[in-house]
Formats: C-alpha cells, structure tokens, sequence
C-alpha cells in the first residue's frame, strides 16, 4: 500500500503580480498613488468549503503637493486580510500597516527605486463549539499533542516585513522588479506552549508590460516564494488587446495562463477600464489530489480601482 505525503495549507494568490501592495510594502503610495482594492480567494470549493481568502487594502501617497509637481516620493498603505478555514472554524485575520519611500534615478521621473518596512498583527482563534468531534480539540486523545487547543494559548503573533523594489515607467513600457521578506514569530501547535517557530519568508517579483503594434500590450509576471512550508515558482502572460472609447483611455481586455510549480495551470482574464481594475483566475491543479476522486476547484477575483485622476502619459498597466 503506497503512502502520499500531505502538507498544511498555507494562503497564496494567483494575481499577486496585480496584488503587490500585499507583498511588498515597497510598492504602497505610487504608480497611480491613491488606490482601493480587494480579493476574495475560494480554495478548494470543489471538496466542501474548507478555505478562503478576502482581503482589502488602500494606499496613498503623502506630500503631493505642486512644488514636486504632482509627485510624491512617499507612500501609506493598510491592508487587512482575513483566511477562513471550514467556513470560519478556524480563523486567522491579519492587519498590515506599509511605509514606503522612494528616490527618483532621472530628471524625468521615469525611473525609481523604493524602499519600505510594514508591520503586521495577526489573530488567529478557533470556533470549538463548530467541532464535530471533541477530540479533534482536546489533548491526549486521538492528536496528542498536537491538540488546537493550543491554539486559544497563543492566538496572536506578529511579522515584521520589509521590502524593496525598482521601478521603470515610459509610454511603451512598464518593468517592475524587487523582493520582500517576512520575519514571522510563529506559536506551535503542542504542549510546549514555549515552543515557537521563527522563521524569514521571501518573495521576488518580476512585472512588464510592453506595448506593440500601436495599442496592444503583452505582459510577463514571474515571482519566486520561499515560505516554511512551500517552495515556488510562478510564471506566465499575457495580451492585452485595446477597448477602443471616446475618452481615449487606455483600457484593454487581458487573457493569458500561468503555471505555478508542481501544483496548478492557471488561466487568466482581466479587464482594465477606466479607473477599474478586474481580474479572474481558476487554478487547474497537477498535484496528487487529481488522482484521489477529489476535484478542487479554486476561483480568485480581484477588484482594485485608483482615487483621483490618472494624468500621466505613461503607459497604463495591469500591474500599475
């Protein structure tokens, strides 16, 4: 009889490359400056509900003023994420306040590099009276000690981030490029309730946008996670065909597929309209669970849109 190994689930997302405010704090406050945005995450939909994701967060920029001519070389950003594990039983929601600075390389503006530090507290509880069994709680029984009720024993912890990033913007093309890591003072799942698990988390991330044939656009996204738990890769594209309107914005509709190593394809569509920004993904897995009757399904939309006017002449990217 074979035995497959089964690992903890640990939260990511499939457009984290239109998402980079919740991975590096280098990126709050600039590019389209003040911003709204949020995600919602249904993981594993297709064997129950045993996992989502929501977020939302907001940056701006601070000391915009017309002396700098509109610039700000400061930026403000607080995200909040929530992760609900069997329809909230188990629950882990995190506050994240970003500070970002930056400096510009040229006199046109057109290349920068940022630097930021963020700070995050999370809380994580458990709903005991949902369990269906006791001793999926309680010590000595069928976990030993691995009880969750450790888990009211040490229900919060925090992570210290920081991150940088460079940043190059022109008419035809848009490249950003940094990395970010988190240190996180995790508290174990045992008796020793001393016991904790430290440990640094990284993230890289590669993001361009160029234009062609006039108003087409193709992009590539690629990042590389280090986390306790997982090891990956992320990478793939897209095209951005334009939507042609009066106002001449520069709004295009974006289809592409990403793959994420050893797990899942992931196809892709977004829209960039005007102020809003839209995308939907559906992570086709490669992983062992195929095989086993289960068939998960995960679907990730994400929604964002700026506040203010976006004047610049710059290319409009699905990543800016």
């Amino acid at each position: 009889m074979g035995v497959t190994n089964a690992y903890a689930q640990t939260p990511f997302m499939s457009q984290q490359f239109v998402a980079t405010n919740f991975f590096n704090p280098a990126t709050v406050g600039f590019g389209t400056n003040n911003q709204f945005q949020t995600f919602y995450r249904n993981q594993f939909s297709g064997v129950g509900d045993p996992f989502k994701t929501i977020g939302v967060g907001v940056d701006f920029a601070l000391f915009k003023n017309e002396d700098n001519e509109g610039y700000n070389n400061f930026g403000v950003g607080l995200q909040g994420v929530s992760e609900q594990v069997l329809n909230g039983i188990l629950q882990t929601n995190e506050i994240t306040l970003s500070l970002a600075n930056r400096v510009f390389l040229n006199k046109d503006r057109t290349s920068f590099f940022s630097i930021g530090i963020s700070s995050t507290y999370i809380s994580r509880n458990i709903d005991r009276n949902a369990l269906t069994f006791g001793d999926q709680y309680n010590s000595g029984r069928l976990f030993n000690s691995t009880s969750l009720e450790t888990i009211g024993n040490f229900p919060t912890k925090f992570s210290t981030n920081g991150g940088i990033m460079y940043s190059f913007v022109s008419p035809d093309v848009f490249l950003q490029t940094g990395a970010s890591t988190f240190y996180i003072n995790r508290s174990a799942n045992a008796l020793n309730y001393g016991n904790v698990n430290q440990s640094f988390q990284m993230v890289t991330t590669l993001n361009y946008e160029h234009r062609f044939m006039e108003d087409n656009t193709y992009v590539i996204h690629a990042d590389y996670q280090n986390r306790l738990e997982a090891e990956f890769v992320y990478v793939g594209g897209a095209i951005g065909l334009p939507i042609y309107a009066m106002d001449e914005q520069q709004n295009k509709f974006y289809v592409g597929c990403f793959y994420r190593s050893k797990d899942a394809i992931v196809p892709y569509v977004g829209l960039l309209y005007n102020k809003y920004k839209i995308g939907l993904t559906y992570d086709i897995y490669q992983n062992s669970l195929t095989s086993a009757n289960l068939h998960p399904q995960t679907i990730e939309f994400n929604l964002s849109t700026y506040l203010g006017r976006n004047i610049s002449k710059n290319l409009k990217s699905i990543f800016n």
